[in-house]
């Protein structure tokens, strides 16, 4: 141990804290890198350009119309169109609010196992800064890498409070200390439901986490804690509470719509296929580390054991359940937001599973190539290229053409690409332009 300095601190400490800002600044360079290619140039596929479209809409029709016929909340299209009066709303504008999200979530990952006093946060980013998934999620106009930051936020704010409860039971001393992540918790989790509707499914798992947390909660502290989760609930209630009501009117009118999904066997393990990559190696070694991961808990914490598989399980098997039995719901980039979490518990798995340093090290290094390999395959992914269509049309057309746009949404497709051509045919939609 180094002798204090004149301030009080200890320069072994100082050092420590220095060195971990330094690896997580290494880790966000390389997580920007990998994030960087094809932001600006590839074109914006289908999904994106609603995103754009819907973000242009004034004000008062983004809060009041658009709900009518749009299943997502408008929150996102409102941040949207504030960054982008900013930004600019080329591809790089509009993707970079994303960019943004994703880059955080790293960084919360990063300092996730400092607060929760289990190790394994540095790891943990290392593996979420290559992962194919939150990767695509950084290059999409779309609320699901915002959704991932709250939710993840959110998920850490809920392990500290309960590490922080679980010490103080144990020590028999009074709880100082829970204020801060039980506002963080309530207040993460009310901005993740303004941005996604299913982020109601993710608060469930939560709270059902923070619910079997008390089994292994002292007799005499139960209320107490008890209490304190109650009101954080209470607290994501208070801030959810202004958009309940266009909630409720969106959720009836999405009850009532056909929708393209169909119930398939693939949905029951997809979701775990977004950690590491979409083969059945990775989904191997995905399950094989959150195995070992999960049994670290149970013996080290057990107080985050059970929450962690609840969160971990619950929202899933919750949407799900719905999918086979009531409506298919289901899409494997809405639980992209569970990767961080994954992760973070890979991670405790890969320190748990040997007590050499150089073994973890090469385990480490050969699980982010692993999940690296996947992310470079998908960086020329093929979406809808709508940026070479229109200039297709653009280059072969004659005086007196006419595009004709059907169904409706192929209006939003050319929209945001023919204002940036010169000359452009003029273009009709049947029936009618969206909406």
């Amino acid at each position: 141990m180094g002798e204090p300095t004149p301030t009080g601190r200890d320069p072994d400490t100082s050092r420590q804290t220095a060195s971990f800002w330094a690896i997580t600044a290494a880790i966000l360079i390389l997580g920007l890198a990998f994030r960087l290619p094809g932001l600006s140039s590839r074109s914006l596929w289908i999904d994106e350009l609603y995103s754009q479209w819907f973000s242009a809409r004034s004000l008062v029709e983004l809060w009041t119309e658009v709900p009518q016929y749009e299943t997502h909340p408008p929150a996102y299209y409102t941040l949207l169109k504030l960054w982008t009066a900013v930004f600019g709303d080329s591809e790089l504008g509009l993707r970079s609010l994303s960019l943004v999200a994703s880059l955080a979530t790293i960084a919360v990952i990063a300092v996730s196992g400092k607060l929760v006093r289990l190790g394994g946060g540095l790891i943990a980013a290392l593996l979420l800064a290559v992962n194919f998934a939150n990767i695509r999620d950084a290059q999409n106009v779309r609320p699901y890498a915002l959704q991932a930051l709250f939710c993840t936020l959110a998920i850490v704010a809920a392990l500290v409070l309960l590490a922080r409860l679980s010490r103080h039971a144990a020590d028999r001393a009074p709880m100082p200390g829970w204020l801060a992540p039980a506002s963080v918790l309530g207040m993460s989790v009310g901005c993740a439901l303004w941005i996604h509707n299913t982020s109601l499914f993710i608060a469930f798992g939560i709270w059902c986490g923070l619910a079997l947390s008390l089994i292994v909660t002292p007799a005499e502290r139960r209320l107490r804690h008890l209490a304190i989760f109650v009101a954080a609930g209470l607290l994501a209630l208070l801030v959810w509470a202004p958009y309940l009501p266009l909630f409720v009117q969106q959720s009836r009118g999405f009850s009532g719509l056909a929708f393209w999904l169909e119930p398939k066997a693939r949905d029951l393990y997809s979701a775990w296929m977004l950690v590491l990559g979409e083969s059945w190696r990775a989904l191997a070694v995905t399950l094989l580390l959150l195995g070992l991961g999960l049994f670290r808990l149970s013996r080290s914490a057990p107080f985050l054991a059970l929450p962690v598989v609840a969160i971990l399980l619950v929202p899933l098997s919750t949407i799900l359940a719905l999918s086979f039995t009531f409506k298919p719901i289901y899409i494997q980039r809405l639980f992209a937001w569970m990767v961080p979490l994954a992760l973070l518990v890979m991670a405790i798995g890969i320190l748990a599973s040997t007590g050499r340093r150089w073994l973890r090290v090469t385990l480490v290094l050969v699980v982010t190539a692993f999940a690296a390999v996947r992310s470079v395959d998908d960086i020329d992914r093929p979406i809808d290229d709508w940026k070479a269509i229109v200039a297709e049309i653009a280059q072969n057309a004659r005086p007196g053409d006419v595009v004709i746009a059907t169904p409706a949404e192929g209006s939003i497709a050319l929209g945001y690409y023919v204002q940036r051509q010169a000359q452009f045919p003029p273009v009709i939609c049947i029936p009618g332009c969206y909406p």
